[in-house]
């Protein structure tokens, strides 16, 4: 988890969703959950993917190239019990701004697990 602000906190836990362009409009195939809990929330085994089931995309507030395989992080806001009085947000990983902020906040934690790297292909120097 990484807080964003004092009210949001950000979930980069292996979460993914995939897509399938058909003509001119992005499908939802699917949403993996890692099982992490996080996002087990009352009623609903994983929260985010509800969300996205029910949604779309329209929970989507980062801007990236479009994949077949995404992996995203998200947060969650308001009663979670009540999906009338919440919202989810997901972010790509591959979101340059979020990416760069990600990273930044990596920096000096002890335990990175729940942050995976934009794009593991960088060959930028460790």
């Amino acid at each position: 988890m990484r807080d964003l602000d004092e009210t949001t906190v950000w979930h980069a836990d292996g979460h993914r969703i995939y897509l399938q362009l058909n003509r001119n409009e992005l499908v939802i195939l699917s949403v993996h959950c890692p099982g992490t809990g996080e996002c087990a929330v009352g009623r609903f085994d994983c929260i985010v993917d509800w969300f996205m089931k029910t949604y779309g995309l329209d929970c989507n507030v980062g801007v990236s190239e479009i994949q077949s395989d995404m992996e995203i992080a998200w947060s969650a806001q308001g009663d979670l019990d009540d999906p009338d009085l919440s919202q989810v947000w997901i972010i790509p990983l591959a979101d340059e701004a979020f990416a760069a902020w990600l990273t930044q906040q990596q920096v000096g934690e002890e335990s990175p697990e729940d942050v995976s790297r934009p794009d593991d292909s960088d060959p930028s120097p460790d």
